[in-house]
């Protein structure tokens, strides 16, 4: 067993380590080195929360929620950094579904009144997820609070418009009012924007992000919560570059609270950027920072091979964040609902609108079917499956830029995947699950449970995807999959289409989370913001005083002509 031994210099590990792979050296070759090369290090949670006393600060959740412990811990977690002098902010790494929306909205609320800040700016790396925290903001204050977009626009029909780009969105900043306005009332506290806002450009200026700092600067933004910020957000790109000059300018002017469900401990390079808004290390630039934790080589020695000095970024990680896993705080799996919005592509809007249209031309004799609800089925099918309504558009690998729902339902998809999770997704029928399942066979393994399947075949189905691993997604309709069927190996649920009655969505719910759950259950829905899609979820779901539409459970026409119209949007 005769051995040899090297000594190379440091910084030629990287060109001697692209020599030997593929070789057979690659695995017999030890590299003894103090920087721990290629050395894993797993994150830790959060167990030691400070014994403090939050008693007389509120915490504020939707109508009928009471906060879990692992919420209260957090304030109790956050309050203590800042009485011992951190304020630049810290990463809530909690994992999926645990609420870190609902904990920095309370944050910032707290903030406001103990420390007197005038906004708190929060900006998404999932452009649709905006939606989802003006929601958050309005529902856990009782509308109270308001959750602004920037950029929000009053349309000749008194409707909301988001869509305007990045210019309405410097004059809300500029004129320090909504819409732009200033007839209108000032810029609330809570301020939404997506992350390719930070792009915008007038001539060589980033006007947006200028806009910012100024306001960082003068007091104006006091906190900046980050959403999803492994997403989007790389320091190499245009918006990582520019949030990064934001931090530069300003200094120590404010908290940053970045968010995500996967911290990656063994990615030094998706921590750099997160870490550096929190003030947790002093590298001057990402590529010192890559210089200290990565293994250069490949052709040029430009290629990174290799990581090292894993276990001081954990360090940094374990000091600076606060994660606790689902299974370690919640005492019974509960279920988790996300609405998520979405604003149909271009293609789909002009095609709903010419639905649209045309619906409304017959509605006199739609009214006097008895079941005029499924003349509404095109506009649905445009929000979901448009090729259903248009023949011309095909589901080929162009498709996905045209189908809103379809884009989310992937980046969702990812995040289940990373988290090692199963789903199951529904639909009211099954034309939509063909494409679905087209576009997803090309990069995952997917079971179905259809009626058009026979009885034999679907419980095939059934049990692989119980019980074999590697088939992760189930497709399937709500009239066959969403009753009776046990699938509890899901964790999460999407829905692409709500039925109409909501007993048949919480039934459909139920096949996951029943006897042998083990984990909370993460429902989503997806809505085509400002089509019949979230008006029937106002109506059927939400009963936000139109409870006089629902009769036995059911939408009630034939006493409300009215509703028809209601739901085109007229």
């Amino acid at each position: 067993n005769e051995s040899k031994m090297w000594t190379i210099p440091k910084n030629n590990l990287g060109f001697f380590l692209n020599q030997i792979k593929g070789t057979v050296y690659e695995n017999i070759c030890k590299i003894d080195s103090i920087e721990h090369i290629n050395e894993n290090a797993d994150i830790e949670t959060t167990t030691k929360i400070p014994n403090i006393d939050i008693s007389r600060i509120p915490y504020y959740v939707k109508e009928g929620a009471k906060p879990y412990k692992h919420q209260l811990d957090f304030m109790k977690y956050a309050i203590d950094k800042q009485q011992r002098g951190y304020m630049s902010g810290f990463l809530i790494a909690d994992d999926m579904g645990l609420g870190k929306t609902s904990q920095s909205i309370n944050l910032a609320i707290y903030n406001k009144k103990q420390y007197k800040f005038k906004h708190c700016l929060i900006i998404c790396n999932i452009n649709t997820s905006k939606y989802n925290w003006k929601n958050e903001v309005e529902s856990a204050t009782k509308g109270k609070m308001t959750g602004y977009i920037l950029g929000a626009r009053i349309k000749k029909d008194g409707t909301i418009s988001y869509d305007g780009g990045s210019k309405p969105k410097i004059e809300d900043l500029k004129t320090g009012h909504m819409y732009g306005d200033k007839g209108c009332p000032k810029l609330p506290y809570f301020l939404i924007c997506n992350v390719e806002s930070l792009r915008a450009k007038e001539g060589r200026k980033f006007v947006f992000a200028d806009l910012l700092i100024d306001y960082i600067n003068s007091g104006k933004i006091n906190m900046v919560i980050i959403d999803e910020i492994h997403k989007n957000m790389s320091p190499t790109s245009t918006q990582g570059k520019q949030i990064l000059r934001i931090k530069k300018a300003t200094g120590h002017n404010c908290e940053w609270i970045p968010m995500t469900g996967t911290p990656i401990v063994r990615k030094p390079t998706d921590v750099f950027l997160p870490m550096k808004l929190i003030d947790a290390h002093n590298f001057s630039s990402y590529y010192t920072w890559n210089k200290e934790f990565c293994i250069y080589g490949g052709f040029g020695g430009h290629e990174i091979i290799g990581y090292k000095n894993i276990p001081r970024v954990k360090t940094m990680l374990q000091n600076n964040m606060i994660r606790r896993l689902k299974d370690q705080v919640l005492d019974l799996p509960p279920k988790i609902y996300f609405t998520e919005y979405v604003d149909n592509t271009t293609y789909q809007a002009k095609l709903y609108e010419s639905v649209r249209q045309a619906t409304l031309a017959e509605a006199g004799q739609i009214l006097k079917l008895s079941n005029p609800m499924v003349k509404l089925l095109k506009l649905r099918q445009v929000n979901g499956s448009p090729e259903l309504v248009d023949p011309t558009l095909k589901v080929d690998k162009n498709y996905v830029k045209h189908n809103a729902k379809m884009q989310r339902m992937l980046q969702i998809l990812e995040d289940i995947h990373e988290a090692g999770e199963k789903v199951i997704i529904f639909s009211n029928w099954v034309e939509p699950l063909r494409m679905v399942y087209k576009i997803l066979i090309q990069k995952y393994k997917v079971c179905c449970f259809t009626g058009t399947m026979s009885d034999e075949a679907r419980e095939k189905n059934k049990q692989v995807f119980q019980n074999n691993p590697e088939y992760t997604i189930l497709v399937g309709t709500i009239g066959a999959a969403g009753t009776t069927h046990t699938f509890t190996a899901a964790s999460n649920i999407i829905f692409l289409d709500e039925p109409f009655n909501a007993t048949d969505k919480s039934q459909a719910e139920d096949r996951a989370y029943r006897i042998g759950t083990k984990q909370s259950l993460k429902i989503y829905t997806l809505l085509s913001r400002d089509t019949v899609d979230d008006r029937v979820h106002e109506i059927v779901y939400e009963k936000a005083a139109t409870s006089k539409y629902i009769v036995d459970g059911v939408i009630d026409f034939r006493n409300n002509p009215d509703l028809f119209y209601k739901l085109l949007g007229k």
